[in-house]
């Protein structure tokens, strides 16, 4: 008879720590190896390579000692969990735009120097903007709540509880971004994120959310720059 998995049994901390090395290792590779042989690619096809490295790493952790369902693939009463996340989206679009807008007071930072908001600044036409909304409002949301909370918040809230699990997930979050001036904005967000997979139990309100706010920002950009 096949033994349970319990919690012990779970991904812990170190495997955490090996995705995000290993994620580190193979972009290097990819891009040594083989983008030279590639002249011309975009900057965003590299983007999704990135983001599928990132998933493919964390899948594969994951599922040898637990399952999707427990990482947070938890689709039960779709219908709830799609409200939750818009909802969620709401003041989680306050809270971002806050920050930021608290940042550039403070520090006179500048807002443009996200990748994706550079391509969405600079694009010519909706066509333009398609890719970058993609990337933004659905692959990064789905790659990095799956990381960042199904399996890094999820192993440090087992290690040192809930409250500490959301912090330091969020301090981690911001810190693999190589954010800088925005870290606050970026831990503040991952924060929000690791409460709303809390209280939710599924990683749905979470992607839906984070993906409808990355996709508003990013259609902000585009429209202030027509």
């Amino acid at each position: 008879m096949k033994k349970d998995i319990t919690m012990k049994e779970l991904w812990g901390v170190s495997e955490v720590l090996w995705v995000f090395f290993l994620r580190i290792v193979l972009v290097f590779l990819v891009g040594k190896l083989i983008l030279p042989y590639l002249p011309g690619i975009s900057p965003r096809l590299v983007e999704v390579a990135d983001r599928a490295i990132l998933l493919g790493l964390t899948l594969f952790f994951v599922l040898r000692q637990g399952s999707l369902r427990q990482l947070g693939f938890n689709f039960d009463h779709p219908g709830r969990q799609i409200g939750y996340g818009i909802a969620a989206a709401i003041p989680l679009y306050l809270l971002a735009e806050g920050t930021q807008r608290a940042l550039v007071f403070l520090f006179a930072a500048d807002t443009g120097t996200n990748p994706l908001v550079k391509a969405a600044a600079g694009a010519a036409d909706p066509a333009g903007l398609l890719l970058p909304i993609v990337i933004g409002g659905i692959l990064v949301p789905i790659t990095e709540e799956a990381y960042y909370r199904g399996m890094a918040f999820s192993a440090f809230a087992r290690k040192w509880g809930i409250a500490l699990g959301v912090a330091v997930s969020s301090v981690f979050f911001s810190a693999a971004h190589l954010s800088g001036i925005w870290f606050a904005q970026i831990a503040v967000v991952g924060a929000a994120l690791a409460i709303i997979y809390h209280l939710t139990g599924s990683l749905l309100p979470g992607i839906i959310a984070h993906g409808l706010v990355n996709s508003a920002r990013l259609l902000m950009v585009y429209w202030g720059n027509l």
